[in-house]
């Protein structure tokens, strides 16, 4: 069994090391790429060190002023920060990249039990920065109790913080085997993913805004969950497992062994059970098909068909393959529809402040404002597609190279396939805004439109060239960073969006602040699209030739 374990360890390290060790077949700038993207995990690890260090320093001052009996201000921190640790077991593996455990199934072919498979799949859970971060801070306890004197109360904390970490390990085990459990069916994993991407988040927003807007009135705050729900809460907490932890340790300092016995056993009984549970979802999984649904019905195949005015059948082709990549994956719905939900909040919070709302630094008090930061939040939650926009559509791209399509068709319809995705969710912000909070110049209203339309013809050559110079292999299903552009493509892309924009703001500011003419304003913003144009057709030139000599590269990487 130990040898097993051990070469999985192996396993792991080295598909680390592939993946930072060049290749010959990589030129220098794919190598210069997969640096970038080393990047951020390799400062996230060093940063970990002086991390677990301060929490190794926090739990031995806590264990100390437990066994000193002085006030436990260090210990209520530990309290409040092992709090969220299980809370992290459970949905991390929906948003990490190490949730990307080695696939189970394809090492039943070697002579592997079942009780061993699962021990590795659960032992990867260690990689996860939060368990990496857990382990100082409860062993730092014991230690702590240890320096104060407490011997027997230390010796008991220290098999309470290994059965808490065998909790946590088999919380994360359970998670990651219901999770691909729930996505080996298609459509009900997309639906999963969609939930965690825009319905979780935005409805965590509404208590905010809803108390923020209560105390602009100067009404009293009122609870937001009503009184069974507190009481049921107070009776479940007890028997969350780090506050069996904070029991277990309390009692252990003040002397009171059937209270921590009581602790240690209930740990004891948690572990088991969510091991036991965990071996069952995983068994669930090695016996499961690899994926499950039905086949996808194809009524719009003639609509998918049709040419689009003023381009070439193959430049088309590409734009409606773009459009229809982001209505049948998980990140593409949501960024046709995460705008959306968000204009739905700010509207009915404008409504409630009577066409007034503060959110951070922003102020809306006209529907003209609520329409351009909804607007502009449609162009720029795009990025993630438009940045990388060869590599998203994996095997298709490998298809359309092999096709008899020019490289203008092929950038021209990625250009105007992202204009699709991002321009139909902006215009229904504009419009419903228009609608609902009426107001101001019909002229600036216009502008916005023509100012959405000027960046988009500026950054449209530029995204395309960061996409050809830094691809990232992406998943589209995946609701996490797996489905993220390059993250040297997606500064590039924020940087390039907010130039794009300071022009059409400073054409509206000339118009309606220092010449005070606000009809003036969508004149200049129609010239400076004619600009943009321009701009673009000459970035377009550079961006052609950069797609023609990466044109192999992005063939091996999909």
């Amino acid at each position: 069994m130990f040898r097993i374990l051990k070469a999985f360890a192996w396993l792991r390290w080295r598909m680390l090391v592939n993946s930072l060790e060049r290749t010959g077949s990589r030129d220098r700038l794919e190598r210069f790429s997969l640096a970038i993207e080393q990047l951020g995990p390799l400062l996230a690890a060093i940063l970990l060190i002086p991390s677990a260090l301060f929490l190794a320093g926090l739990g031995v001052a806590a264990g100390y002023s437990l066994a000193r009996d002085t006030p436990a201000i260090p210990f209520t921190a530990v309290r409040y920060l092992l709090f969220a640790v299980p809370v992290l077991a459970l949905i991390g593996p929906l948003f990490l990249p190490a949730a990307d455990r080695t696939n189970p199934i394809r090492l039943l072919l070697l002579p592997i039990p079942r009780a061993a498979l699962y021990l590795g799949q659960a032992a990867t859970a260690f990689g996860d920065p939060w368990n990496m971060l857990l382990v100082p801070l409860v062993l730092g306890i014991p230690v702590g109790l240890a320096a104060g004197g407490a011997l027997i109360p230390a010796l008991a904390l220290l098999i309470a913080a290994a059965l808490l970490l065998v909790v946590i390990i088999g919380l994360s085990a359970l998670a990651t085997s219901l999770i691909h459990l729930v996505v080996r069916d298609r459509r009900r994993g997309e639906l999963v993913a969609l939930i965690f991407i825009i319905v979780i988040p935005l409805v965590s927003m509404v208590p905010g805004l809803l108390s923020d807007g209560g105390r602009r009135r100067g009404r009293a705050r009122q609870p937001i969950l009503p009184a069974w729900a507190t009481t049921i809460g107070s009776r479940v907490l007890p028997l969350y497992p780090t506050e069996l932890f904070v029991t277990g340790a309390r009692a252990a300092s003040a002397g009171e062994h059937r209270r921590t016995l009581g602790a240690l056993g209930a740990l004891a009984a948690m572990s088991l059970v969510l091991h036991g549970m965990g071996i069952v979802a995983f068994r669930r999984v090695l016996d499961s098909p690899g994926t499950t649904g039905a086949r996808r019905s194809a009524p719009m195949r003639a609509a998918w068909a049709a040419r689009l005015p003023g381009l070439s059948n193959g430049a088309s082709a590409v734009a409606l393959a773009q459009l229809r990549l982001a209505l049948r994956t998980p990140r593409g719905r949501s960024i046709l529809l995460s705008p959306l939900a968000m204009f739905a909040i700010f509207g009915v919070m404008m409504y409630r402040g009577s066409g007034r709302m503060d959110f951070g630094p922003f102020r809306f008090g006209s529907g003209l404002g609520l329409g351009a930061f909804t607007s502009s939040i449609c162009l720029l939650s795009i990025l993630p597609i438009a940045m990388n926009q060869f590599a998203v559509d994996k095997a298709g791209l490998t298809m359309a190279l092999l096709s008899p399509l020019t490289d203008r068709e092929l950038l021209a319809g990625k250009a105007v396939g992202n204009a699709l995705i991002s321009g139909p969710p902006a215009l229904v912000c504009i419009l419903a805004a228009l609608l609902l909070f009426p107001g101001g110049s019909p002229a600036l209203w216009l502008t916005l439109v023509l100012a959405l339309i000027s960046v988009h013809l500026v950054v449209a050559p530029l995204a395309a060239i960061c996409s050809a110079s830094f691809p990232r292999s992406v998943d589209m299903n995946s609701i996490g960073r797996g489905s993220n552009a390059h993250g040297a493509a997606g500064l590039i892309g924020l940087i390039s969006f907010v130039g794009a924009a300071a022009a059409p703001i400073l054409l509206t500011l000339l118009a309606t602040t220092v010449l005070r003419r606000p009809l003036l304003a969508p004149v200049l913003l129609a010239g400076w699209c004619v600009v943009a144009y321009g701009i673009g057709q000459l970035l377009f030139i550079p961006a052609r030739r950069v797609f023609a000599a990466r044109r192999e590269n992005l063939a091996m990487l999909v």
